[in-house]
């Protein structure tokens, strides 16, 4: 078998799949690294495999006849979910939180408080 035939066959047994884990499977059959990443790629760029990066992993699946998935579409539900998150994402949410469940923090406006009025 060819290195894109093991992919495919691979990919058709286990779905999803981490790219390490296909050079790995490539690998125990017999076939070098390199040849895997190159018949990899191509296969990416004949758009047969969709590849996203997930953290420091590449996870590749075989693409669906039946529900087309651009890389755009994907790209749209990130930027409206952090559109949705915008207010989470903020730097002063981590201070408002701490002001409103600190202990230390009300200790610290009772002393501010204190030593205002001795001013």
């Amino acid at each position: 078998m060819t290195s894109k035939e093991l992919i495919l066959t691979y990919l058709k047994e286990n779905g999803a799949s981490k790219s390490v884990d296909i050079h790995a499977h490539l690998e125990q059959h017999g076939l070098k690294r390199d040849s895997s990443m190159s018949a990899l790629s191509k296969l990416i760029i004949a758009e047969e495999v969709i590849r996203i990066r997930c953290g420091q992993d590449n996870i590749c699946w075989l693409k669906n006849a039946e529900r087309v998935i651009k890389p755009n579409e994907i790209h749209h539900r990130l930027s409206n979910a952090n559109r949705r998150l915008t207010a989470m994402n903020s730097v002063n949410v981590v201070f408002d939180e701490c002001r409103e469940n600190s202990q230390v923090y009300r200790m610290d406006q009772l002393l501010r408080s204190a030593r205002e009025v001795r001013a």
